[in-house]
């Protein structure tokens, strides 16, 4: 994890997997790992007119963990260069959420200058639409659990981090079965504001940082699971986690446990 966050907090590029030797024998947990290559391997069109042909990129990693984080990424980079206001957060939780249907015949269309996110799949499909943005919800088996954070938290916090944007984020069944999640947010999208006790500017600690990064990559976390990450004391973590909410950073999910604000994302869209 540290490794990770190093990395990202320089703004290197997220390490990639490397892959498991020996594929005989594998156990079932290790076959789940290993993700879609060459034809079926996620794609995604770029849509720079909606007059022209969409630029087609695909995304290939040896294992699941190494193209989610890779897929959400890219498809971030691509958002951002068309001027697109998604936040990575938000694509991060909704390519999450294709483990469900094992990355089958995925394809994220950016389109609108970045602002509407298309994410189809080929999967089982979302029986039940309504539950699945609520917290806790989940349908994820055993070993689908090892490769995603906060299960049953993914769309639900894409959904509430949508909201400071004025955006939604609406699930419809794909043409042959599978799901399509579609994220739109408006052409000029205005953040809420958020009163908050900060000053114009925010000066962070790099273990502040680490903090913000963990709660973006957990979904939602409390001092214990932090200080366990960080390799600090609970009490620590929990002053930190006081300080980044009196700055409007952090908010308490309810259960002892913190998630990212929307001020708080825009910090790390800009740190990353």
């Amino acid at each position: 994890m540290d490794s990770f966050l190093e990395r990202l907090l320089a703004g290197a590029p997220v390490p990639k997997p490397a892959a498991e030797a020996g594929a005989a024998g594998a156990s079932p947990a290790a076959a789940a790992a290993v993700s879609p290559q060459g034809a079926a391997a996620p794609r995604i069109a770029i849509y720079d007119t909606l007059t022209s042909p969409p630029r087609v990129v695909s995304v290939e990693e040896e294992e699941l963990p190494g193209l989610i984080a890779s897929l959400a990424t890219e498809t971030y980079r691509f958002c951002r260069e068309q001027g697109g206001q998604v936040p990575y957060t938000v694509i991060r939780e909704v390519i999450e959420n294709l483990i469900h249907a094992s990355f089958q015949d995925v394809v994220v269309t950016v389109l609108d200058g970045g602002q509407v996110l298309k994410i189809s799949d080929h999967g089982p499909g979302i029986q039940d639409k309504e539950r699945a943005v609520q917290p806790g919800f989940t349908t994820a088996n055993s070993d689908q659990r090892r490769f995603i954070r906060g299960v049953g938290s993914g769309l639900p916090i894409a959904l509430e981090s949508l909201a400071f944007l004025q955006g939604v984020l609406t699930i419809e069944d794909n043409l042959g079965g599978g799901t399509v999640l579609t994220i739109n947010l408006p052409r000029h999208a205005e953040r809420v504001p958020v009163p908050t006790s900060r000053g114009p500017s925010v000066k962070l600690t790099t273990r502040q940082k680490r903090i913000l990064v963990l709660l973006m990559e957990l979904g939602a976390a409390g001092p214990t699971s932090l200080a366990r990450e960080l390799g600090i004391a609970p009490a620590t973590a929990f002053r930190e986690l006081g300080l980044l909410q009196k700055a409007g950073l952090v908010h308490s999910s309810g259960d002892g446990k913190r998630t990212l604000t929307e001020e708080g994302v825009s910090l790390l869209d800009a740190i990353i």
